[in-house]
């Protein structure tokens, strides 16, 4: 469904509003306003989007398709949108957008990235589309974009390449539904039936009969499914193991701080001898290892203590 009147829609209500002044009045009964107040709901809850299909142009003087044959191409790519969106979905005309096209500057020139940007921003089109005619190598080639007049970004595109206007006109007919059909976002996916409950196998009538009501027993059912253990005993005892790693970790804190002020600390007596400083040197690399390994050990007490009570809490929530 093509929007002709949508520029021209606010100037003739106000034409009519002006024939209608010296009018009589009709009073609608409650009815109808009942009525059109429904209508106006409903259209106000589903607002229509809109698609400017840009005029396909050529990119070069070199390209020898007639107007005729471009403008038939555009049409066709309309076509496809037309066919592609739903619809609340508009796509305007070639008469809707050369009005808002600017007086003083060429189509091609006007054309550019930006341009049909701006010019779907101008009419408040959601999306614009732009397409260009070249030549490659003795063959005609297509390209067609699709933005999003808000952002600018280009959410896809095609080329080809043909050798008449017709293969350009196959292309589009097969590659543009796809291209439009990234308009439109893609629907839920319904969520599966939950499968009904398995129903015990009722007791032979014999048996019923026979057997004291303290001894009978359902048969169980071969297809009934086994009951799972009870998640509770695994989410306590990741909690548990949770916590004693990050105890371990605490513990190891303590451990540190001794070790580290160990290792700042002087020697007792300066050292007289080359040895003897070696000696001291040893001593603190020695002590700067356990440090270092201390605190590595403590990294990982937390990490795995931390990652078992997560585990442990995601089990009791959600089972």
């Amino acid at each position: 469904m093509t929007n002709n009147n949508h520029l021209s829609h606010r100037k003739c209500r106000g034409e009519c509003n002006d024939k209608c002044k010296g009018e009589k009045s009709f009073a609608p009964t409650p009815t109808i306003g009942i009525i059109i107040l429904i209508l106006l709901i409903g259209i106000q809850t589903t607002p229509a989007k809109v698609l400017a299909v840009l005029e396909i142009i050529p990119s070069s003087e070199s390209v020898n398709l007639t107007i005729t044959e471009l403008r038939h191409l555009t049409d066709e790519l309309r076509t496809q949108a037309r066919e592609a969106l739903p619809r609340n979905y508009s796509i305007l005309t070639r008469d809707n957008i050369f009005q808002l096209l600017p007086p003083d500057e060429d189509e091609r020139e006007c054309l550019d990235e930006s341009c049909a940007v701006e010019i779907g921003r101008a009419i408040g089109a959601e999306y614009v589309t732009q397409g260009f005619v070249g030549m490659f190598e003795g063959m005609l080639t297509l390209t067609v974009e699709l933005y999003e007049s808000m952002s600018g970004n280009m959410l896809g595109s095609f080329v080809t390449e043909s050798e008449n206007a017709r293969g350009l006109l196959e292309t589009i007919r097969a590659r543009a539904p796809g291209l439009f059909a990234r308009i439109v976002p893609p629907e839920p996916v319904p969520a599966p039936a939950p499968s009904p409950a398995p129903t015990p196998t009722p007791l032979p009538e014999s048996l019923s009969k026979d057997t004291p009501p303290a001894l009978q027993s359902p048969i169980p059912n071969p297809q009934s499914p086994k009951k799972s253990r009870s998640p509770t005993f695994i989410a306590l005892s990741l909690d548990i193991l949770g916590a004693a790693a990050i105890g371990f970790g605490i513990y190891q804190t303590s451990g540190i701080s001794k070790m580290q002020s160990d290792y700042g600390k002087p020697p007792a007596e300066t050292p007289k001898s080359d040895a003897e400083l070696q000696e001291f040197r040893d001593k603190k690399a020695g002590e700067l290892r356990k440090i270092n390994d201390a605190k590595s050990l403590q990294k990982i007490a937390y990490g795995v203590g931390g990652a078992l009570l997560a585990t442990g809490i995601a089990v009791h929530i959600f089972f």
